[in-house]
């Protein structure tokens, strides 16, 4: 358990300045990714799916790290929505040519994300209770 506050400090970094940045300035969206809203309602809806999400996890991860018995409700977390983003983007990768050095890097992230989230939850399985 002593990779544990890492891993989730770790993840505190990664995920929850990304979702605040993305809350309120959706402009770094389309500077970074090129994608934008090409209305209002578009525009909160990248403030909530790019921004609230990753605030979210972000928050969970800030919330285990105060209080470890949230660790697993993070992991379970991270499991699902990190397996379903790596997964989907693989798709994209393939069915857009979305070959760059920002995806390739995401997807790094989102499957390390899933994969050592399930390690992490077989870890604490095997522990005593």
């Amino acid at each position: 358990m002593k990779y544990a506050k890492p891993y989730l400090l770790f993840t505190v970094l990664v995920w929850l300045p990304w979702g605040l940045l993305c809350i309120f300035d959706v402009t770094v969206i389309a500077d970074i990714i090129g994608v934008v809203g090409v209305t209002p309602s578009g525009n909160s809806d990248l403030r909530a799916m790019y921004g609230g999400v990753q605030t979210a996890v972000g928050l969970i991860a800030a919330l285990a790290l105060y209080d470890a018995r949230f660790f697993p409700n993070l992991l379970f977390t991270l499991a699902f929505v990190g397996s379903c983003l790596a997964l989907s983007r693989t798709y994209g990768l393939f069915a857009d040519d979305s070959s760059t050095g920002y995806t390739w890097g995401v997807l790094a992230y989102e499957y390390f994300a899933a994969i050592s989230s399930v390690l992490w939850l077989r870890v604490l399985a095997r522990l005593p209770k």
